[in-house]
């Protein structure tokens, strides 16, 4: 046995292929998540018509130099000509403040009415500032027009002397810093496991059953459970540099850091390599070839690859198949590696987890014993 897991962990090295899929293909995706910071927001270009230069303009325009998202562009020569800019894409709001965008006379001096007197309710209200924005760039939209609102609301609370009853303090609490890659490497870590497993098992064995291998090797003195517990150890070790990899690139290259216990997230990693090699099995044991093979395993590794939870929060998707979702094995796997590796999780908190995965061992193993067969 010893001697074939040696042959099989030479023939995974010197499989190109096998090795792309296996150790290259997931360090990609972790450095394709980490070039993007998800924490900075996109800049929102502005232009300004300033129709007037009265002191609640300059205001204005004061309030709007200190977001700093918000970048001004040079004005265009016409109205028209701002708004084939916002069709096409190059700026993203238009902002026109009218001539009498300004104080009422008798708001400038708020001591000329008397108290109790509604005689500014009559005063002539000036015209509204017009927004002109691109509905391409969602949020974008609704953080400027709330600059804008609040403006408004505030000016309005001053002109009509209103006191200020409500109030709040904002103070910060120190937390981790947890980055979008910190979340995705444990993801990624799963779907490598799984990948490798799966479509390693499914296509690996069915090669050896169309060059006959299997027949071959079923006429020596080898026993079959040899055979079979060389190819799991060989991919066990393989899923072990796998690991160690993804980890390594993940924390030399954008910093990830793993506040659990790396013994719980290699074991958590283990465990799904033997539900996945048991489901490789299984789809080895039911199609009739390797191209069967292979789609047979995108089949089954693709649904779970992004509604397990590998990209995209499970809590997204709809009630009944967030609910579905949680049955699959992957996703208790996903969930445990990030309990471990960004809330420093102990046993005690994956501990249902573990409980799912371990009914998928059970299942997994009765499912490959069901449909795998040694020859044809």
């Amino acid at each position: 046995m010893f001697k074939l897991l040696l042959a099989n962990i030479k023939m995974t090295f010197r499989d190109k292929q096998a090795i792309f899929w296996s150790l290259f293909f997931p360090m990609m995706f972790i450095i394709i998540f980490g070039l993007f910071d998800f924490s900075k927001m996109g800049d929102a270009k502005y232009v300004i018509f300033n129709e007037t230069d009265s002191e609640i303009s300059q205001q204005f325009q004061q309030g709007l130099d200190q977001i700093t998202f918000l970048k001004k562009q040079d004005v265009p020569e016409s109205l028209d000509q701002a708004k084939s800019k916002l069709k096409e894409g190059d700026i993203d709001l238009i902002i026109v403040v009218p001539k009498d965008f300004a104080l009422p006379p008798a708001e400038n001096n708020p001591a000329a009415i008397p108290p109790g007197n509604n005689d500014s309710a009559q005063l002539p209200k000036p015209s509204p500032i017009e927004v002109f924005y691109s509905e391409s760039n969602i949020t974008v939209n609704q953080i400027a027009l709330s600059v804008v609102d609040k403006f408004i609301d505030r000016m309005n609370m001053q002109i009509g002397q209103t006191p200020t009853l409500f109030s709040y303090n904002a103070e910060s609490v120190q937390t981790k810093n947890i980055k979008y890659i910190d979340v995705i490497m444990p993801g990624i870590l799963g779907m490598a496991i799984m990948t490798s497993a799966v479509i390693g098992i499914a296509t690996g064995i069915s090669q050896y059953r169309e060059r006959k291998l299997l027949k071959r090797l079923s006429a020596t003195p080898l026993k079959v459970r040899n055979f079979l517990m060389a190819e799991v150890f060989s991919y066990l070790f393989l899923n072990i540099i796998q690991i160690s990899l993804i980890i390594l690139l993940a924390r030399i290259a954008f910093d990830v850091k793993v506040y659990g216990d790396y013994f719980l997230i290699y074991l958590i990693c283990i465990i799904g390599s033997v539900i996945f090699l048991n489901l490789g099995f299984a789809v080895a044991g039911y199609a009739k070839n390797t191209k069967t093979a292979e789609s047979l395993s995108q089949v089954v590794t693709m649904p779970m690859m992004f509604f397990s939870g590998v990209f995209f929060s499970t809590e997204a998707l709809p009630k009944i198949v967030g609910k579905v979702v949680e049955y699959l094995p992957l996703t208790p796997m996903v969930e445990a590696l990030r309990k471990i590796s960004i809330n420093a999780g102990s046993f005690q908190d994956i501990w249902k987890q573990l409980a799912f995965m371990g009914i998928w061992i059970v299942i997994s193993f009765l499912i490959a014993w069901r449909t795998f067969r040694f020859k044809d």
